[in-house]
């Protein structure tokens, strides 16, 4: 299933270089203004709700003002630093904006940033290690402005000592009450998958021609990997597994490295299917291949050849772990026709190669300190993270769930103690559910609540093995003290 419809369907930074950029040597002409960065003492302030408390405690603004005919440098509190080109910003309707534009800036570098802004670190159902998030928003006259199609803004953010590899990743809102992280590069995709159900109301399955997507660069066939997609299969390819290799021969048809690349292609861009009924042999092999006519298809004979060839080259199934018996003599059918699907690495490369003047004139004006930055070219405004995926495809996953007294009244939240990265738990009948979490880590499970007008807060150790986890031990905190006690977990 292509990966745009796994985001939506479970709930949906290569670039990677450095930015500082010191504006008086190098003279570019800019206004910028600094009208709040303020910060308070928070131990006598009363709160209300958990709603406040994240409200009183989370990263202030901070406001610049720039021109709309100048570029301009905007540099946080907290070390983000970001160049915007003359002419960037335009309004709804198209145009261009002349009166100052106000630049509004958050910084969430921090877990307990990020915790006060219920911010996570997921994608879907996958699991992201975050290097800081920031949000960014233009407005002039009183009204919001968006980045001027085909223009981008370049934003620098401090690496804080991470040596990985990151990524950028937008704000992505799928309902009401469900966002996730979409990387840049993929962004057009979800929207479009997501106007696509907002019209029809359904979710089908296909390669990339199953709702329509414009692409923001050329689509040439270097930036596909060509596959099989199955035409025709019993339900029992559903489920059995191929000998050695966990997979269905589903899964292994789909997979381009398993495929050879030139046949695929010649399938897809012949429109070639070939569909067989066929035995299965006591060690799982299949033979006895012979064309199917329930369909009533006219098949090419070099594609009936070479589609016999492949599946008498496919693994056996591993009939001794399959839970049922295959029967002798039972016809099964499979057919195969072509398919593809992008190749998100080098699709991400010929992307991000689109916008590569802007970067390429901000780092122009870095300085010896460009190292302590990733830098990316950003076309969208609102929440922005830098991230990367982490490698945990092949690791068990499990639910993790919580219990506790009030837990409607109560905010719960996962941190990974070996990585950077937070999970927002959601309630489910009664109690607070953290789904697909990997087996085995160590995680602190944080509880914020609110008792008789002063926030009431635990934080305990644990894994994410633990069954029927407890979450108790909460204590009423000053915001300061509450505060402190969260900056402790970066």
């Amino acid at each position: 299933m292509h990966i745009a419809y796994i985001w939506y369907h479970k709930n949906l930074c290569i670039l990677r270089s450095m930015i500082r950029i010191i504006t008086f040597i190098f003279g570019i002409s800019f206004t910028l203004v600094l009208f709040a960065n303020c910060s308070s003492d928070n131990r006598n302030i009363t709160v209300n709700s958990i709603k406040e408390i994240d409200s009183v405690l989370s990263p202030s603004r901070q406001f610049f003002e720039i021109k709309a005919d100048k570029e301009a440098i905007v540099k946080g509190a907290k070390g983000t630093t970001i160049y915007i080109p003359e002419n960037t910003f335009q309004f709804v309707d198209g145009t261009a904006p002349v009166t100052p534009i106000k630049i509004t800036l958050k910084e969430s570098y921090s877990l307990s940033e990020m915790i006060f802004e219920n911010l996570h670190t997921l994608s879907g159902d996958r699991i992201l290690e975050t290097n800081g998030m920031i949000y960014v928003t233009a407005e002039a006259d009183g009204q919001q402005l968006s980045v001027r199609e085909g223009s981008a803004i370049v934003i620098g953010f401090p690496k804080n000592g991470s040596e990985e590899e990151m990524d950028l990743f937008y704000d992505f809102q799928i309902n009401d009450s469900t966002q996730t992280w979409i990387p840049d590069y993929q962004l057009f995709e979800a929207n479009a998958l997501a106007e696509s159900i907002r019209e029809t109301d359904t979710l089908s399955e296909g390669g990339d021609e199953a709702f329509q997507v414009t692409y923001p660069i050329e689509m040439t066939d270097d930036l596909y990997d060509y596959h099989f997609w199955v035409s025709l299969r019993t339900a029992t390819f559903d489920e059995i597994k191929l000998l050695g290799r966990d997979e269905t021969i589903i899964d292994y048809l789909r997979n381009p490295e398993n495929i050879d690349s030139a046949t695929a292609y010649s399938f897809y861009t012949n429109n070639w299917r070939a569909d067989f009924d066929l035995h299965i042999d006591e060690k799982g092999n299949m033979f006895n291949f012979r064309p199917n006519k329930d369909i009533g298809l006219e098949y090419d004979e070099e594609a009936i050849k070479i589609a016999k060839e492949l599946f008498e080259s496919v693994p056996a199934f591993d009939v001794d772990a399959y839970e049922r018996d295959l029967t002798e003599g039972w016809d099964y059918a499979l057919g195969i026709m072509g398919g593809r699907s992008i190749n998100w690495s080098r699709f991400k490369q010929k992307f991000r190669n689109k916008y590569s003047d802007y970067t390429d004139k901000a780092v122009e004006k870095m300085d010896a300190n460009t190292l302590q930055y990733f830098v990316f070219s950003a076309t969208e405004l609102g929440w922005i993270n830098c991230d990367r995926f982490l490698d945990l495809d092949d690791t068990e996953k499990t639910d993790f769930i919580v219990n506790t007294a009030h837990p409607k009244d109560t905010k719960v939240q996962i941190v990974f103690k070996d990585i950077k990265s937070i999970m927002n738990g959601r309630l489910e009948n009664g109690n607070i559910l953290f789904g697909s979490v990997p087996k085995g880590k160590s995680i602190q499970v944080i509880g914020i609540s609110h008792a008789n007008g002063k926030p009431t807060m635990t934080i305990v150790e644990t894994t994410t093995d633990a069954k029927d986890f407890e979450l108790t031990g909460f204590k009423e905190f000053t915001l300061d003290q509450l505060e402190a006690e969260l900056n402790k977990l970066n």
